[in-house]
């Protein structure tokens, strides 16, 4: 009988542990719900979320940015730089000061047209011309065709600080690559330089490279081409012969009509 009671009395316990005050059915365990976020949704939310994420994307952005700007880049070609003897310069300007013509020309040094006049015309130009006393070249800036052509004319500027525009424009018509390639990234202006130091050892690259890291230069270049685009520049190599205009990469026989006409006035 004892053994009875004992076995009631613990049916009894069990029946209340498991049967609801209520007298209803007993309520089942609780188990987590599975969530419904994909599992790329899951991590992120781990690591932050969509803020901390965005910042995390902001930062690698601005990274990139800083080391396409800096980097060295690739250069057209390892051709050694020549250096070209020229009568007498003056900042950008080539040739006598009181020559009766004077020839401007509006460069981008990213232009392959710019490139070609330089390479073929401009030596002629400056044998027939500017060596006689008839003209002076003058040399500005229309850098229109992205980030590189304003640096690389920022280091022309610097260069022509210590009358070495000339042989620093003729480095750069030298390594001209892709355009905004980062062939003129501020790495590769400096190193540009030094190609013109082994040549004319009066060339202070340091100051050259203070120059350019300033970036003082940057509001001539911008203010060039604004005043390029007022007389009507649209494309380069542009020239002005004495006010008339010439477009285009020009054989030595435009600039020849051009001065004969100018002469016979």
């Amino acid at each position: 009988m004892g053994n009875n009671r004992r076995q009631d009395r613990l049916r009894e316990r069990r029946n209340r542990e498991t049967t609801p005050a209520s007298g209803g059915e007993p309520s089942p365990s609780r188990t987590p719900r599975p969530s419904s976020k994909p599992q790329w949704r899951q991590t992120l939310d781990s690591w932050g979320g969509l803020p901390v994420a965005g910042a995390l994307i902001a930062g690698v952005v601005l990274l990139a940015v800083m080391v396409w700007v800096s980097r060295p880049g690739a250069s057209a070609g390892g051709d050694p730089y020549v250096p070209v003897e020229r009568a007498q310069t003056n900042g950008r300007v080539v040739g006598a000061p009181d020559a009766p013509i004077k020839i401007i020309a509006f460069l981008d040094y990213q232009c392959p047209h710019c490139k070609t006049f330089h390479d073929t015309t401009e030596a002629q130009v400056e044998a027939e011309f500017v060596d006689t006393g008839i003209a002076t070249l003058e040399a500005r800036y229309y850098a229109f065709l992205g980030p590189d052509s304003v640096r690389a004319a920022e280091g022309a500027e610097c260069a022509a600080d210590q009358n070495m525009f000339w042989p620093y424009q003729d480095v750069l018509f030298l390594r001209q690559g892709q355009q905004n390639s980062g062939v003129y990234s501020v790495a590769n202006l400096k190193q540009y330089a030094r190609e013109v130091q082994a040549e004319h050892s009066e060339f202070d690259v340091s100051a050259f490279d203070r120059c350019v890291d300033s970036g003082e230069k940057r509001s001539v270049v911008e203010e060039m081409t604004r005043q390029a685009e007022q007389l009507g520049i649209r494309s380069t190599p542009s020239f002005l012969v004495n006010g008339q205009m010439l477009s285009g990469a020009q054989p030595i026989e435009g600039f020849r009509s051009a001065i004969e006409l100018i002469q016979a006035q």
